[in-house]
């Protein structure tokens, strides 16, 4: 199953002012992604990469969280 549309939707519902929403652990249980976060974070940072979408996939550094960003 392609999750990258539901962490899309997700992100389009959540995202700040600055078009970035935060994803965390606790916000894959509640999408029900049973995936461990970074996993989900590569799949779905590949599958933009591949649609050449206007969104990108950051860490930033962080080990508990990842974000997607609107490219602008």
């Amino acid at each position: 199953m392609d999750i990258t549309p539901q962490i899309l939707a997700d992100h389009a519902a959540r995202k700040n002012a600055d078009g970035i929403t935060w994803f965390d652990a606790g916000d894959l249980k509640r999408l029900g992604i049973q995936d461990r976060l970074f996993t989900v974070m590569q799949t779905v940072q590949h599958t933009l990469r591949l649609k050449k979408a206007h969104q990108v996939v950051e860490s930033h550094g962080c080990t508990d969280r990842w974000s997607v960003q609107d490219a602008h």
